[in-house]
């Protein structure tokens, strides 16, 4: 043979294409069956994949699409902790003086007619109308003006305050002083329970009490 027709013969001669097994070593494990079914590497590794299955009947692999990155969540800042004002209660009132309830008794009995003896809504003479009132207020008085006089503490007329007892005659006539000079007493038979001034009738009064 003459070296023309061996540099002609070298140079008809078609390229060389990769064997089955060097498709699988370079393409990897997952073209194995590819290759098997006659689908040239060439289409596989081009990424034809419409090739590959029309080829097959093998599905063609999923190309799986990397996943954003997912952002981190804020961090909530918590909420601020309320604060409870715990208003205090108003104190009670101070009770109401015994002198005051004493009178606002004597009081409801303006009209009652005078009763010698009497101590009772029905009648009061002046140291039945002081027993009944203060008895009211808890108080329990004696039944007599003289015995009343003795059981009150003596005061003078500047300390006077409601309740206190008004004392004429010595111990004979007893009434209670209501505020602003003036007193609630039972008079005498045929008049009825009234207010009038301390100084009643120009007539002063002979001592002052008040109720211990």
């Amino acid at each position: 043979m003459s070296e023309t027709d061996r540099t002609n013969r070298s140079t008809s001669r078609p390229a060389h294409r990769p064997s089955g097994r060097t498709a699988i070593r370079v393409l990897g494990v997952a073209a194995v069956a590819v290759i098997a079914a006659g689908v040239p590497a060439h289409a596989w590794a081009a990424g034809n994949t419409t090739a590959v299955a029309a080829t097959t009947g093998v599905a063609a692999p999923i190309q799986v699409r990397p996943v954003a990155a997912v952002r981190p969540v804020a961090a909530v800042a918590p909420a601020p902790a309320t604060t409870t004002t715990t208003v205090p209660a108003p104190p009670p009132p101070p009770p109401e003086p015994t002198g005051n309830i004493a009178a606002r008794w004597a009081l409801t009995a303006l009209g009652t007619p005078y009763r010698y003896g009497g101590s009772a809504p029905g009648g009061f003479d002046c140291s039945g109308l002081m027993m009944w009132a203060w008895s009211a207020a808890g108080v329990q008085l004696p039944r007599v003006a003289s015995a009343q006089r003795g059981f009150a503490r003596s005061i003078s007329e500047g300390e006077l305050i409601v309740g206190d007892l008004v004392f004429y005659y010595g111990t004979g006539h007893v009434g209670m002083y209501i505020g602003n000079g003036m007193i609630v007493h039972a008079p005498r038979t045929g008049k009825n329970v009234e207010i009038v001034p301390v100084h009643r009738g120009g007539m002063a009064p002979s001592s002052f009490g008040r109720v211990k």
